[in-house]
């Protein structure tokens, strides 16, 4: 948890003005016991009024200037806290903005949600309590202990006897505690995952009448994180009631022998009184801290839980000196490229080689799974080869800077995802200042100004969270879009047109075609009619390729290819 509040630095000047407050705050409640104590020995046993009023109103005044304190460290304590938890998310959040997909998949995406949301809320209310406790409590206990030792040593030691009893209980308590704060956040996640699951997946489970299984696993997950949680709390709820017990027993024995040493004329009324006061703000203190041990095991857990994240180095990071090719030409190539994922003893893809000329179109097919994607998200580096060489005109695209290197490829994933906002700030993703003449040449291309033409709002038309709110095929055109109004001179697209019916699909690529005649086209696709008329086509089957030509001389020279031409082209499903 250390290692996290170094974030704490930039908050350095609000820190010493809110220990200064802490202090004030601490002596005004200090004194008053002292000034109570006075009132009632020289005030009311001697029945001077001049004493009481004039006593009364310094006790209104420490009074005030605590009161003020007080605010004063309650703004602070959440100011610094609040900022600071501020900072921490975007930090975190920046930091997994550098993920590749390999860190994606070893955390876990509701994992992360939770690490960034309810991970550091718990750190941001700890926090707060900590800096209102943390200085406070041992000055009062340090502070309550000397006076009343100066009141009274007998009594005073009744107090001394307390805090070690007191220390004991929240040791026991808080080494039991820890382990189970720690299970309750890894169980949080899984309820957090079914959760996503259900909510992305909505339509599936319908589909499948899968509601009650879908809901008995989420009830399974649910009551066994209550289980934990209640666990957990019932661990700490025995806190309070120690401590209680133990502050009852310590008044009890103040009175007791401070009634015996009242009547034996040792001390005087309004000491004893002060001495139960001075118990009262030690055990006040205690308690305040035993809130803090209270919240600190899920507060650790989450804090650690945090800086895992943070230590996680991306895989894929930019080039130390990143070069840049003396020409934009777009020509990709792969030499001898070997992927595998995690620690998988089979790569994904292996032995794989090939150029994309720019001006042409260069087709990957084969079956599922056979590594078509592997192979094309190697280009924008979302994944690192083991093996060989992956090339951007010219130059290894580990040796580029990543924002460079994009900036060069238009790149349109399987799955179209698009962000809550407008159809416009879909299309210009890439650039917010875009005019709206590039976002509609872009729309124009993709085929999909037609329907947005149809919208109420035209380009200003609202977009649901994923694109929700619009069919398959208008999703995966919007991506189109996305990607063609960015100015690569590459541009990747992974199968990308499944979710367009044929008359579509031709008309996208023909529009594609027309408009990138100077560019580098990849695609990436599972029919044939959507790839017969690229410059070349590469045939995958079991991360190889096992065959590269145009679609006529595919036909004569790779079996597997004619097996799937046939197989599609049978119908007459040919396209242009």
């Amino acid at each position: 948890m250390l290692k996290l509040y170094k974030g704490l630095k930039s908050y350095v000047k609000q820190l010493i003005l809110m220990v200064l407050l802490l202090f004030v705050q601490a002596f005004s409640m200090l004194m008053l016991p002292s000034m109570m104590s006075l009132i009632i020995d020289r005030g009311v046993v001697q029945g001077d009024m001049n004493y009481i009023v004039t006593a009364g109103i310094i006790m209104i005044c420490i009074t005030l200037a605590g009161s003020v304190s007080a605010i004063g460290v309650g703004y602070f304590a959440s100011k610094v806290a609040v900022g600071f938890c501020t900072d921490t998310r975007k930090k975190l959040f920046r930091h997994i903005d550098r993920f590749t997909m390999e860190e994606f998949d070893k955390v876990g995406t509701s994992s992360l949600t939770t690490r960034s949301t309810n991970d550091i809320l718990q750190v941001q209310n700890f926090t707060i309590m900590l800096f209102r406790v943390i200085i406070l409590a041992p000055i009062m206990c340090i502070g309550g202990i000397t006076l009343a030792f100066q009141k009274n040593a007998t009594l005073a030691m009744v107090l001394v006897v307390c805090m070690p009893v007191i220390v004991v209980f929240l040791v026991l308590v808080l080494r039991s505690a820890f382990p189970v704060f720690r299970s309750m956040q890894a169980k949080l996640d899984k309820v957090n995952l079914i959760i996503r699951e259900n909510i992305t997946g909505v339509r599936v489970v319908r589909a499948f009448t899968a509601e009650q299984r879908e809901e008995k696993r989420f009830e399974e997950a649910n009551e066994d994180m209550t289980r934990t949680s209640t666990k957990s709390q019932v661990k700490v709820s025995t806190l309070m009631p120690l401590l209680m017990l133990i502050i009852n027993l310590g008044t009890v024995a103040v009175v007791w022998f401070g009634g015996q040493q009242i009547s034996q004329g040792v001390i005087q009324v309004g000491d004893m009184m002060a001495l139960i006061q001075y118990l009262m703000l030690i055990m006040y203190a205690l308690v305040m801290m035993s809130l803090i041990f209270a919240l600190m095991p899920r507060a650790s857990v989450c804090a650690e839980r945090i800086m895992e994240v943070l230590e996680i180095k991306p895989a894929i990071k930019d080039a130390v000196n990143p070069k840049i090719p003396e020409k934009k030409t777009g020509i990709v190539e792969f030499r001898d490229v070997t992927l595998a994922y995690g620690n998988s003893d089979t790569p994904a893809v292996s032995g794989i080689s090939f150029t994309a000329m720019p001006g042409q179109t260069t087709a990957i097919i084969g079956a599922t799974g056979s590594g078509k994607s592997s192979v094309i998200c190697m280009i924008p580096r979302l994944r690192d080869p083991v093996q060989g060489t992956v090339l951007v005109d010219g130059v290894d695209v580990r040796e580029y800077d990543l924002d460079a290197l994009r900036k060069r490829i238009g790149y349109v994933p399987q799955k179209s995802n698009l962000f809550a906002g407008t159809i416009r700030s879909n299309i210009a993703f890439s650039n917010e200042d875009m005019s709206d003449g590039q976002v509609e040449r872009a729309a124009r291309i993709a085929q999909a100004d037609d329907f947005i033409s149809k919208k109420e709002l035209g380009y200003d038309d609202p977009v649901a969270e994923g694109g929700t709110n619009v069919s398959g095929g208008q999703r995966q055109r919007l991506a189109i879009a996305r990607a063609m109004a960015t100015n690569a001179n590459i541009f990747v697209f992974d199968d990308s047109f499944s979710a367009l019916d044929f008359k579509t699909d031709a008309a996208v690529r023909r529009a594609i075609r027309e408009s990138t005649q100077d560019a580098t086209v990849i695609i990436v696709a599972q029919r044939v009619g959507t790839i017969m008329n690229a410059d070349k086509i590469l045939v995958m089957d079991q991360g190889k390729i096992i065959g590269e030509g145009t679609h006529e001389e595919l036909l004569r020279t790779c079996g597997i290819y004619e097996q799937i031409a046939k197989t599609q082209l049978a119908g007459g499903g040919e396209e242009e």
